[in-house]
């Protein structure tokens, strides 16, 4: 798999049934570097019931996983043996910001309903 972004990849290493992805090289992650996000656990596997939004442990700190939108990533946004390509940004709210999630109007009105049901 070529992802043109070697240099830069994280695949997941653990998912816990919170959301909560553990990436190979989490550490020494600058703002607005590169974060090509590689899912090798399927997350329908861990996560059975309502889906849950995605964080990620980055230089020791879990930050939520967002789409260009601002919307956080819930977890049946994203499938395996995909790269998601984004950037992790410190300013503000540290975030990780993917920009080529799925996002057609279903998706998003699914995410704002279940980001309003779980009271983030």
């Amino acid at each position: 798999m070529n992802c043109n972004c070697c240099e830069n990849l994280h695949k997941t290493t653990a998912l816990s049934v919170a959301g909560l992805l553990t990436v190979t090289n989490p550490n020494n992650i600058g703002n607005f570097d590169r974060f090509c996000l590689l899912l090798t656990i399927c997350p329908d596997s861990v996560i059975t019931g309502v889906p849950v939004a995605y964080t990620v442990t980055i230089n020791g700190t879990a930050v939520p996983v967002w789409d260009m939108w601002g919307l956080p990533v819930m977890t049946d946004r994203l499938r395996t043996r995909r790269v998601y390509r984004g950037r992790y940004i410190t300013t503000g709210t540290p975030h990780l910001t993917l920009t080529n999630v799925p996002c057609d109007e279903a998706a998003i009105a699914s995410t704002i309903s279940a980001t309003a049901e779980g009271g983030e």
